[in-house]
């Protein structure tokens, strides 16, 4: 499911206030390792981030959202390597944390977002009755998360991906659908559109709501929408690390209108 994001964060400033929020944390080493991860993550240091959650983890830090952080690190990660192997292991890894968020606080909205988001992101590199099969866990995941927190913007756009994707199976896809479901579950690029909107009203900075929207529209042959609407997350500054990613999709399909 190309369309599933990595995990969507603004890029913060680092400054002393960072530093010394990482410096009253060193009485409890978990802490501090937490700390620096959330340091480096802000940065977009995904590397760092991840081996200093990792470092919290092994330090005593049991809680989902350690185990969140950590989903998103290893989800992050697979955009630095050109292995199809290793962002499947990357992919793998991601998920096998997000399930441990959910399971350790399934009223956290956060955590079935972040599964959501992580099962999107490995499907590509997977069989198609995997594929499939990830992206229902993906709609009752995000639908989920929704419930819980009705105000996450990006929520909706990986309700909106999940809408888009499904519309758009190709005859091979759409078979093992059909074998995986039984029957398609309701899927449309207006529904997609709508999501993507509310996406949009919620968070107005993220290019990815604006490309995604325009992409749909495309999608739906109102090509006057798809330009407007890309053309206004590419005039957006890069804020998140697949920022760059999303304008380069954003761009191909201004080029195909």
């Amino acid at each position: 499911m190309n369309t599933f994001h990595l995990f969507a964060r603004p890029l913060l400033f680092v400054g002393l206030s960072l530093l010394l929020t990482v410096a009253s944390f060193a009485a409890n080493p978990a802490e501090e390792a937490e700390a620096r991860g959330d340091a480096f993550d802000a940065q977009l240091k995904t590397k760092e981030a991840l081996a200093a959650y990792l470092d919290a983890e092994k330090l005593g830090a049991k809680d989902a959202e350690i185990y969140r952080k950590i989903a998103r690190e290893y989800a992050l990660a697979i955009v630095d390597t050109g292995s199809k192997a290793e962002q499947k292991e990357l992919g793998l890894k991601a998920v096998g944390y997000a399930q441990k968020a959910v399971a350790t606080n399934p009223r956290d909205a956060q955590a079935h977002l972040a599964l959501a988001i992580c099962y999107g992101r490995v499907a590509p590199l997977l069989d198609n009755k995997t594929k499939i099969a990830n992206s229902r866990l993906v709609k009752e995941h995000v639908e989920k998360s929704i419930a819980l927190d009705p105000a996450d913007d990006y929520a909706y756009h990986v309700l909106g991906a999940w809408h888009y994707e499904l519309a758009g199976l190709n005859p091979l896809l759409r078979a093992v659908a059909q074998l995986v479901y039984g029957s398609i579950p309701p899927a449309s690029y207006d529904i997609a559109v709508k999501n993507f909107k509310k996406a949009i009203e919620l968070a107005p900075q993220r290019v990815s709501h604006h490309v995604e929207l325009g992409r749909t529209y495309a999608a739906l042959g109102q090509k006057d929408l798809a330009r407007a609407s890309i053309n206004k997350g590419l005039a957006l500054p890069n804020r998140e690390k697949d920022d760059g990613d999303t304008k380069q999709r954003g761009r191909a399909a201004l080029a195909k209108l």
